[in-house]
Order: structure tokens, then sequence, then C-alpha cells
């Protein structure tokens, strides 16, 4: 009977957590939403040539680097860019590295080392009370580098061993990273000092910008609200093609009932996910609806050369979102996400080449998970009552 009435308790406390966690979060989220403007971009795909880039630039920056990554792992590599943000704060450059509290433990243990080299540190999401659980779940999932005002860096990379292609798990690891210069920086500079004040209560000193580009961009740093609406309107203006590439295909009730509506209406639907997995039960949360806009006449496919986390929507070859948000129901209504939103046709149409490269590494749903084991079963019904924080 005791342990029936803790057991009791503790359930109370979780929903009245969960229920006033969400209440205030929707009260209170800080949705960051820019006007369309112009930038110039280099697209990657692989982590080697980015990080060469990125660490060679931080290395030449003459005045203030500004940073907020998810996750910075424990590993040779992380240590490689803590180093260089130690040497640089030692030089005399303004270094602000904000990372998320619960998953960056590596930046927690050298916090005294280094903010005695100079780098002033910040954590970002950490839980507090009275919505314990609730903020516990609501990670800031962001990756954002500004060098000196001038050049950005924003995508779905972090720091880590795997993300360079050197897991022996996940090899190739596939996913989609800019670096802007142009007005675009400035757009992406306001989220990282946004997110520094929220988290730290210290404003980041103010810098000059250049402005200009060739080519047109949207930015938006989304706080749990607002995906699933830019995800709806993007497919149910869909004439003839939708494309999606993410490492979890989670959709919320409405996004399915689009598209399945999308084909309905004859648009062809091409959906790339991992075949490996990098979390449990996220393969068996979404498999129903996959299974489902198959049957409907989706194309699904598995990317078989490393780990696909790649996040991309592309509508009729006119306009593509890519950022940090996954097609799932974390991204949508709990973590902090940036998306560029690419209105470009040759960029757009580079993104679809690259898309269907990666098809061509993949293996058809059909191939995979044709038949179900009793086991594949059980964990479908197991992943229910999470797909919401899968």
């Amino acid at each position: 009977m005791r342990a029936l009435k803790i057991f009791l308790s503790l359930l109370t406390w979780v929903v009245l957590d969960v229920y006033l966690g969400k209440k205030q979060h929707k009260k209170h989220h800080r949705t960051l939403v820019f006007d369309e403007t112009k930038g110039n971009y280099r697209f990657y795909k692989n982590g080697s040539p980015l990080f060469d880039d990125m660490f060679e630039e931080i290395m030449q920056a003459q005045y203030q680097i500004d940073i907020y990554f998810y996750q910075v792992r424990r590993d040779k590599f992380s240590r490689k860019f803590l180093d260089l943000l130690k040497m640089k704060a030692e030089e005399g450059v303004k270094v602000h590295l904000l990372v998320d509290q619960m998953v960056s433990a590596p930046v927690r243990q050298e916090k005294d080392a280094l903010e005695e080299a100079g780098v002033q540190i910040g954590f970002a999401e950490t839980p507090r009370f009275p919505s314990f659980f609730y903020t516990l779940n609501r990670r800031n999932h962001r990756k954002m580098v500004v060098i000196d005002g001038v050049i950005g860096y924003v995508g779905g990379f972090n720091i880590g061993r795997e993300y360079i292609g050197h897991s022996k798990e996940f090899m190739d690891w596939r996913d989609y990273h800019l670096r802007l210069t142009g007005s675009i920086v400035r757009d992406l500079h306001r989220i990282i000092v946004d997110d520094w004040t929220y988290n730290t209560g210290v404003v980041i000193p103010s810098i000059s910008y250049r402005e200009g580009g060739d080519h047109p961009f949207q930015i938006v740093g989304f706080d749990g609200v607002g995906v699933e609406n830019t995800f709806l309107t993007m497919i149910r203006k869909a004439k003839e093609e939708i494309l999606i590439g993410t490492p979890y295909f989670i959709p919320t009730p409405k996004i399915h009932r689009s598209l399945l509506e999308a084909l309905d209406r004859g648009v062809s639907l091409h959906i790339l996910v991992p075949k490996k997995r990098d979390h449990v039960l996220v393969k068996e949360a979404g498999f129903p609806f996959m299974k489902e806009l198959v049957e409907k006449g989706a194309h699904i496919h598995y990317y078989n050369a490393g780990f696909y986390h790649a996040k991309l929507i592309m509508v009729d070859q006119e306009a593509t979102d890519i950022g940090t948000a996954n097609f799932d129901r974390r991204s949508m209504f709990l973590n902090k996400e940036v998306t560029i939103s690419i209105f470009d046709p040759s960029f757009v149409q580079h993104l679809r080449e690259e898309f269907f490269r990666d098809v061509g590494n993949s293996l058809a749903f059909k191939d995979v998970d044709s038949r179900l084991s009793f086991g594949m079963k059980m964990r479908i019904q197991l992943s229910k009552p999470f797909r919401g924080i899968l």
C-alpha cells in the first residue's frame, strides 16, 4: 500500500509538472522570426571540411567569437575545439561559449580552465522547479557560430568525433550545415545573443555587421512553437513533390493527415531516414506512420552508407528549409531550434540533387521492414506513450 501511494504521488507530480510547464512555455515562448534578407553561403554535408574551415576562421578571429552548440563530446576532437577557444581568449579575443546544460558534461568539467583562459561560459536550459520534469525535456537543439560579426555557421553538426566520420559505429555522418556571410549573419547573431542573455542574464557586447549578399534567406529561431505549422504550410502548398530528410520521423497527427492528403492529390513524397539508429525506440515510434504512407504510395528510403542526420523539407523544387529541426514531436513542441528557409533556385536544385544522391545509397522501406518480428511489434507498442519526447 505504501509503495502504491508513493507511485501515485509521483505520477500526480509528473502530470502537474508537465501541465504547468506546458502552460508556462506556451505563454512565454521566445520564438524569433526575421524578415527575408540576403546572404552568401557555402554548403557542407560532411563534418571534416566543415570543421577545417570553421576552426581556421576561428583561428583568424580578431574581435569576438560567439558560439552555441547543443552538444560537445568528450574526445580528442572536442578537446581541440576547446583548446582553440582558450587560445583565442588568451589572445584577447572575446569568446562566448554556450552549450546545453544536460548533454555537454565536458564543458562543465572544463569550466574553470576555460574561464581562467578568458572564455565566457554559459549553460542553456537548466532544469528548474516548479516544472522540473518538463524543463528537463526542454532542450536547446541549435548549433550556431558567429565570428567577428562577419561569418556565421548554422546547421546540424555538433562537436565530436562521430561528426567528422571517426566513429566505427556510424562511419560516414551525413548532415547539412551552412557557412553564411552578408546580412543573414546579423539575424543569426541575434538568436545567439538572445540565447546568451536569456540563460546568463548578461548582454553580449554589440558588434558591427557587413550587409549585403546575393541569395535570399529567412531565418527563424523556434522555441517549441511554430515548427508544426511551418511544416504543415509547406506540405499543404505542395502540388508536385515533397522531399523530407530527417534522422527521426515521428509526425504529429495533423502532419500525417496532410501527407496522406498530399499523396491523394498526386504529390510525389520521398522520405529519407537512417537505417542505423542512435536512440532507442525512435524507429519503432515512426514505423506505423511510414508503413501507412508507403501503402498510400510514398517512397521511404533507409540511408545505408553511414548515419543520416540531415534535416530537410523541400516542396515543388521551389523552397526548402534546413537547419536543426527534426521531423519529430520533440523538435515541434519542446526544443529550441533554428531553421533557414532558402529560396534561391540554384541552391534548391543543388540540395535536391544531394538528397537523391543519398537516396541512391539507401534501401527501400519494403526491403527492410516488409515483415515485422514479434520483438519489433512489441517495441512499436512500447514506443507509443513516448512519441512526444523521443
